[in-house]
This record gives C-alpha cells, sequence and structure tokens, in this order.
C-alpha cells in the first residue's frame, strides 16, 4: 500500500477544535480506497473510508468531493504557512465565521439559536415530575430566529445565517415591535413561536424561560395564524398527559425546559437547562454497499424487490466500519439493526443511527412494512389542572417570580 495523496483539516471556533484527515492509497491488489480519520485535536481519531478498493478516477472524485464539503463548512488546509492556533479563537473569529465571510456564502447575523442536547428514556420520567421544568411538542420543521426592525423582518436559520421564510409569515411577523426577536420551528407555511430573545429593544437572553415565554405569550397568545404559539404543559399531570398524547400520534419527540434557564446560544458540550426527547424507532436493514460518506441501506418490498431506505453512518465505529467493509468486499448484503427517527413519505430513514450487526436474522426479514412514519399535527396540552397540580404551578410561578429578582 502507498499513499498517493493525503491533507490535514482543522475546524477551530468556540468550543469546536477539530481535525479532518483523508489520504488517498493504492492497496497492493491495485484498487484505491480513501482513507478518512476525525475527531477532536489531540484526541484518538475515529477511522473509516470515503470509497473502498475502487478505481483511481473514483477515489480521487471521492477524495475531492470530502474536500470541498469540509471547506465549504469552514475547514482550514493545515500547511507550512496555515496551522491551528493553541487554544481555538472565541465564536465569530475561527474557521466557521471565516467561511461565512467568503464571497457567495450567507450573511450571517451572528445570532445563533439556542440548541437542545438528547436525553434518553430512563431521564424522562424525572423530567416530568421535576416542578422546576415544562414540557413542549417538538415539531418537526425548521428552526427560525426572526429579527423585526425598523426596516423590515429578517430570518436566520440555527447557525444565524440569513434565509427565508413565507412572506406571510413576514407579513405577520411585521406587526411586531422593532427591536424583537422570536425564536420558533417553521412546519410548512405556520411559523410556531416558543421563546423570545428581545422585545422591543430589550434584551431578554438573561432572564428565565418563564419570564420569556410570559412576554411572547403576552404578544403571540392573540394572534392568528400563520403565527402560532407552542403550547406548554406546566404540571407533573399536563407533563404526563401530553407525552402520552404525542407517543400515541407518533409525534417526533417532547422538550424539556428549565424555567430559571437563560437563552444561552449554540450547545452544551453535555447536558444542559433545555433537553429534548426523541421517539426513535428501530428496523432491520440490508447493508448495499459503502457509499463513500455512508452506508447505503435497503428493505425488500412485498414482491421481493429491493428499495434503498437511505443511508447510515452516525453510530458506526472503527471495528464496525471494518466488518461492514469486509462483508461488502466478499460480495455479502449484512443485516443490520438500525434506530431512525421516522420513515418519510417517500420511505427514507430519518436520523438513522446504526446500532448492531444482527447475525441472527435473514435478509427476508428486513421489510418495508416495518418502517414507520411520523405526524407533524401539533397536539394541545391538556387545559385542565387537578387541586394537585394547581399546587405546583403555584410553586413554579414562585420559582419564576424568584428567577426575576
Amino acid at each position: 500500500m502507498r499513499t498517493l495523496r493525503s491533507i490535514e483539516l482543522f475546524y477551530q471556533e468556540g468550543s469546536s477544535d477539530k481535525v479532518y484527515n483523508l489520504a488517498l492509497v493504492e492497496e497492493d491488489d491495485g484498487t484505491h480506497t480513501v482513507q478518512v480519520a476525525w475527531g477532536r485535536r489531540g484526541a484518538a481519531l475515529n477511522q473509516g473510508t470515503k470509497a473502498l478498493k475502487t478505481t483511481l478516477q473514483k477515489a480521487e472524485r471521492a477524495f475531492e468531493r470530502v474536500v470541498r464539503d469540509k471547506t465549504g463548512k469552514g475547514y482550514e488546509e493545515a500547511n507550512a504557512e496555515v496551522r491551528p492556533a493553541a487554544v481555538a479563537p472565541p465564536v465569530g473569529e475561527g474557521s466557521g465565521s471565516k467561511a461565512a465571510r467568503r464571497p457567495g456564502s450567507r450573511a450571517r447575523l451572528g445570532q445563533s439559536a439556542q440548541l437542545l442536547n438528547p436525553v434518553g428514556e430512563d431521564a424522562v420520567e424525572g423530567l416530568v415530575e421535576d416542578g422546576r421544568v415544562i414540557a413542549q411538542q417538538k415539531l418537526d420543521g425548521v428552526r427560525v430566529l426572526a429579527h423585526v426592525s425598523g426596516e423590515g423582518v429578517v430570518a436566520t436559520n440555527r447557525q444565524g445565517q440569513v434565509t427565508s421564510v413565507p412572506r406571510p409569515v413576514v407579513d405577520a411577523l411585521a406587526t411586531l415591535e422593532p427591536g424583537t426577536i422570536v425564536d420558533g420551528e417553521l412546519v410548512g407555511e405556520a411559523y410556531h413561536l416558543f421563546d423570545m430573545l428581545a422585545a422591543a429593544g430589550e434584551d431578554l437572553r438573561g432572564k428565565g424561560y418563564s419570564d420569556r415565554l410570559a412576554r411572547l405569550e403576552g404578544i403571540a397568545g392573540a394572534r392568528r395564524p400563520p403565527l402560532h404559539l407552542v403550547q406548554t404543559a406546566r404540571t407533573p399531570r399536563q407533563k404526563r398527559a401530553l407525552l402520552t398524547r404525542l407517543q400515541r400520534q407518533g409525534a417526533e419527540g417532547v422538550v424539556f425546559k428549565r424555567v430559571d434557564a437563560p437563552y444561552r446560544p449554540g450547545r452544551p458540550a453535555s447536558g444542559g437547562a433545555q433537553l429534548k426527547h426523541k421517539f426513535v424507532k428501530s428496523a432491520d436493514v440490508l447493508i448495499l454497499e459503502n457509499a463513500g460518506n455512508a452506508y447505503l441501506m435497503g428493505v425488500h418490498t412485498d414482491d421481493g424487490a429491493l428499495r434503498q431506505v437511505g443511508k447510515v453512518f452516525a453510530g458506526t465505529t472503527n471495528e464496525t466500519r471494518r466488518q461492514l467493509d469486509e462483508a461488502l468486499a466478499a460480495g455479502e448484503q449484512p443485516v443490520a439493526e438500525v434506530r431512525y427517527l421516522y420513515a418519510t413519505a417517500e420511505h427514507q430513514l430519518y436520523q438513522p443511527v446504526f446500532c448492531q450487526l444482527r447475525d441472527d436474522k435473514e435478509p427476508a426479514d428486513c421489510r418495508l412494512d416495518q418502517l414507520e412514519q411520523t405526524s407533524r399535527e401539533v397536539v394541545d396540552v391538556e387545559p385542565h389542572a387537578s387541586p394537585a397540580d394547581s399546587a405546583t404551578s403555584r410553586v413554579l410561578a414562585i420559582i419564576g417570580a424568584i428567577s426575576r429578582r
């Protein structure tokens, strides 16, 4: 084996300090493979392939495609003139911000969204019972922050880059006072609001969520479509009822938020005061090939035909990728268990995660009819509370009042 070309890439900004290395190698049998290694700088790196035992032409295309994709996201090439800093620069001065300033890149307003870490099933009951935590439906849409000024409305995505929203949404947002910033989820033509960062020029990000939600309810509660206020379950009974209805409906998941939590852009390294729990599903699929950037999955239809259902990479490890590549090189199509959020109308698995190889399953077990879709319907929160829940509500109000001091 000999290396024909290689490149070292790095990305540094805020809490991100990572590398991505590629090498195009010629195998002993004359075929070509693109080897990749990635992870946090200074730590043990993950390893994989983007092209496996293929022609030189295909391997070169795969190499160039990955480099183009990574540099487009802000990665920089490490060379004699450019090296990673000893410590990653702050947000606004690092790799991602440099990429945003390149010609042709979308403008960035600098306010990224607050992002949530996931929690497992074992944490849900504690969050339901916690009087300091409220619950809301996790909507299946596009995250949008709306900035209202005297000059109009500017919408940004979760990275703070300028984006577009439907004209009826823009017109409805334009009725808010200048200096207002709201956060929400765009689902089709409807904009569902769940947070408020500024009100008429007043910065609310340092206040607790209960305060911000109260201000949002004050301006959005009486408004009509396409603006909608995300409903909130405040008591344990309401939260449990909401959770049950969401699961029965086949919704995407639920969000839990501490009432005293300020608004902090970005995603915490772990945990956090705002968390999400997704209702995941599982399926057995055939791994059809190493598609370069992930593994192509397939299932059988009722008539026995093979149907592709997307690609999976998340959840694989150095060892499982080695096992998959060896099986594929031997002409096999191994069966794997994957978790996924839902199947689209086109039968593509959304956010699939590799779980394990299933040597105990037959290819015939990988069937299309096992895939489940999800519902985007908005669920109502139970309006009535028991006396015990009313007491909890009073405690919640007291906590919110304390946080406002």
